[in-house]
């Protein structure tokens, strides 16, 4: 009974999964998730142990300097409330390998992201009247998906070619690991159940 009572509270940007790491701890769904920002709209408190508790808070946005198409293309904004929708495909379409544009969207190319959304409206059959393509909601649909991972996009670490090119030629090791040696393996993506499939660069292939 003398015990204190920790909680936990996980706070950060909307859309980035604090409520899907609650219900993984939990082994079952307790915090309603989705893909959008915003989902989470009070403090929910969680029961972890006897003692430990997990809050899940809505998502919050800290005035850092992001740029309004930072925000967008972090997830922090809904979709359907942006005017001009069109404006972050330019970045987005930068971001984004165009082999795995292809392989979404079936379109071969483009001379910039306004014919990348003309072509992809008109595909679609987002026609405004006159049979002109609707590219803010075509921009639309193309931000979903981005918000929804069905773009393969990553960023390694800073620091990490450097870190492997030092640890290739001189391993640093603790007395620890000199004594219990490890192998040193390379993880290839290959090996895992992907959602999406990659081309070797990004795959880890030689």
């Amino acid at each position: 009974s003398d015990k204190k009572q920790v909680s936990v509270g996980f706070i950060g940007y909307p859309n980035v999964g604090k409520s899907s790491v609650i219900n993984t701890l939990k082994k079952k769904k307790v915090c309603k998730v989705a893909p959008i920002p915003g989902e989470t709209k009070v403090w929910q408190y969680i029961t972890l142990m006897k003692s430990i508790y997990l809050i899940d808070c809505p998502g919050t946005v800290q005035p850092s300097g992001n740029s309004e198409e930072e925000a967008v293309l972090k997830g922090v904004v809904r979709i359907e409330q942006l005017r001009h929708a069109e404006d972050y495909i330019e970045e987005l379409l930068k971001r984004i390998k165009p082999e795995y544009v292809t392989r979404t969207y079936g379109i071969a190319m483009w001379s910039d992201h306004v014919d990348f959304l003309e072509q992809y409206g008109t595909r679609i059959g987002k026609l405004l009247k006159g049979g002109e393509p609707d590219t803010n909601a075509a921009a639309k649909l193309v931000l979903h998906d981005w918000q929804r991972g069905r773009l393969p996009y990553f960023v390694a670490p800073p620091d990490f070619e450097e870190r492997g090119s030092k640890a290739a030629a001189a391993p640093e090791k603790s007395p620890l690991a000199a004594n219990f040696p490890l192998p040193v393996r390379k993880q290839k993506l290959t090996g895992m159940l992907l959602a999406h499939e990659f081309v070797d660069e990004d795959a880890g292939e030689d």
